[in-house]
């Protein structure tokens, strides 16, 4: 009688804000600088989350159109993860990315209230001085991407 009543209404997506500014790596330059570390670094803790939601086909068709064969080459493990990401300049906005991937990017990836940082360091910066140490290849990607996948489905059960 009353199974229906309880139940817990999912969340509607919201429409992608296509200039909305996730991250930029220019934003970490001063940071890196001081650490005296390379300038790539500061693409790589965004760059190695963009290469998963590349891998998982969410993206947008603006950004496919665009980047048809580097999209292949990403899923394929044939240039390294933060290259697609270093390529658009080191910057993830709302326009790359599909309905699906700006709010789980919206929830999981702000710096502020999101988890991404925090699993991140705990996954593969937990010994260095901070994030910016880690190595842009493939086997750090693969230990990012399961916790990632474990937070997205986690995520996509409160979504329609």
């Amino acid at each position: 009688m009353f199974g229906g009543l309880f139940k817990k209404k999912k969340t509607e997506l919201k429409e992608v804000d296509e200039s909305f500014v996730f991250d930029k790596a220019k934003y970490h330059f001063e940071t890196i600088s001081e650490a005296g570390l390379d300038e790539e670094q500061a693409y790589i803790h965004t760059g190695l989350f963009f290469a998963w939601i590349i891998k998982n086909d969410l993206y947008s068709e603006f950004f496919m159109e665009e980047n048809r064969e580097e999209i292949e080459l990403t899923k394929n493990e044939k240039m390294l993860p933060s290259e697609l990401y270093m390529n658009w300049d080191g910057v993830l906005i709302g326009e790359l990315l599909n309905k699906v991937g700006y709010n789980f990017t919206n929830d999981y990836f702000d710096f502020e209230n999101g988890k991404y940082v925090n699993d991140y360091e705990l996954t593969l910066a937990s010994n260095d001085p901070d994030i910016f140490r880690v190595q842009n290849n493939w086997e750090n990607y693969h230990k990012l991407a399961k916790v990632i996948d474990e937070r997205f489905a986690k995520w996509n059960k409160n979504w329609c």
